[in-house]
């Protein structure tokens, strides 16, 4: 008999930690980046030198993931905005990185994925 394990994806895991905590995380999923070859990786991390503050450049660039904790929402977001760019964007999309802001009830209220262009 196959007893489940209770399998918990990236976003159950901070959706658990957001509620437990009353702290609204902004969720950097930075895996595509490990796929591209070392000299596109370098012109990726040069045109976030600019925008990401220095102390955590090499947070985000060093792992597929990163997370960071905010007390409300609003600068989660603006962090979010200010640091990366929607798909809809850029006009390569080796350059995306997709990020979330994760509320303490699980919502998702940003995220830099866009299907189609605003207006």
């Amino acid at each position: 008999m196959l007893v489940s394990m209770n399998a918990m994806t990236i976003y159950d895991m901070v959706a658990h930690y957001a509620k437990t905590n009353e702290k609204y995380i902004l969720l950097i999923n930075n895996t595509h980046y490990f796929t591209l070859s070392d000299a596109k990786k370098a012109e990726v991390k040069a045109f976030y030198d600019d925008v990401i503050p220095v102390d955590e450049i090499g947070e985000v660039f060093g792992s597929k993931y990163t997370f960071y904790e905010f007390l409300g929402q609003a600068i989660a977001t603006e962090t979010a905005v200010d640091w990366f760019p929607q798909t809809t964007d850029l006009e390569d999309q080796d350059y995306f990185i997709e990020a979330q802001v994760i509320t303490p009830s699980g919502g998702i209220p940003y995220t830099s994925m866009r299907l189609t262009r605003e207006e």
